[in-house]
């Protein structure tokens, strides 16, 4: 569950692949929304991937310990995410659509708020028989944090969970979600959030 370091925003993305960007701007109770649509073309996917960086009418927050998940981040995709405690998101996270979300986190032994993207749903690669938080913090951590307190807040929707025909497929997709992420919320009003006083209680 250890971290990636230094994820930056347009580093490894590949180039010649189809995408195509759309961004749109309105006023949604005084706050400014950014709905920022994004295809990518990928033959090696069973689906176009579109990405649709959209805020969330209220911005959602749970707290709750970092359990141990499949294991597939870290040893199989190389991306290394923290599986909230079921008990935290319980009945606060079934309206949303199952897909990928960006946000922030931060957990108890450090100081620091970070850029996150997080995967919520049952994961149709691998047909998961639970429902899933699955937080990816941007930054590299020099050891596992399991059991330790975890607060995430869910700011908005990147994706919806699709299946792939490869892995490399899915890392592809993963990778481009992270920098989707990275970019939004290096934008206001997401900025500023990582100031929120829920991360300082």
């Amino acid at each position: 569950m250890r971290m990636r370091k230094g994820y930056g925003g347009g580093r490894g993305r590949k180039e010649g692949r189809g995408w195509v960007s759309i961004c749109e701007r309105s006023k949604t109770q005084g706050m400014e929304k950014t709905d920022k649509k994004t295809e990518e073309k990928d033959s090696n996917s069973e689906m176009a991937v579109t990405r649709v960086m959209k805020a969330l009418s209220s911005n959602i927050l749970l707290t709750g310990k970092v359990v141990k998940g499949f294991q597939r981040g870290s040893k199989l995709l190389g991306w290394p995410t923290a599986n909230l405690d079921p008990k935290a998101f319980h009945g606060k996270v079934d309206h949303l659509e199952e897909g990928v979300y960006f946000g922030y986190a931060k957990i108890e032994s450090d100081e620091k708020v970070y850029k996150t993207a997080l995967s919520i749903g049952w994961n149709p690669q691998f047909k998961n028989k639970e429902k899933t938080v699955e937080a990816y913090l941007v930054n590299e951590f020099p050891e596992d944090f399991y059991d330790e307190e975890m607060k995430l807040m869910i700011c908005g929707h990147v994706r919806a969970q699709a299946k792939f025909n490869s892995l490399d497929s899915l890392k592809d997709a993963i990778r481009a979600d992270v920098d989707a992420t990275v970019k939004i919320l290096d934008t206001k009003p997401y900025f500023d959030l990582r100031e929120a006083g829920f991360f300082k209680k």
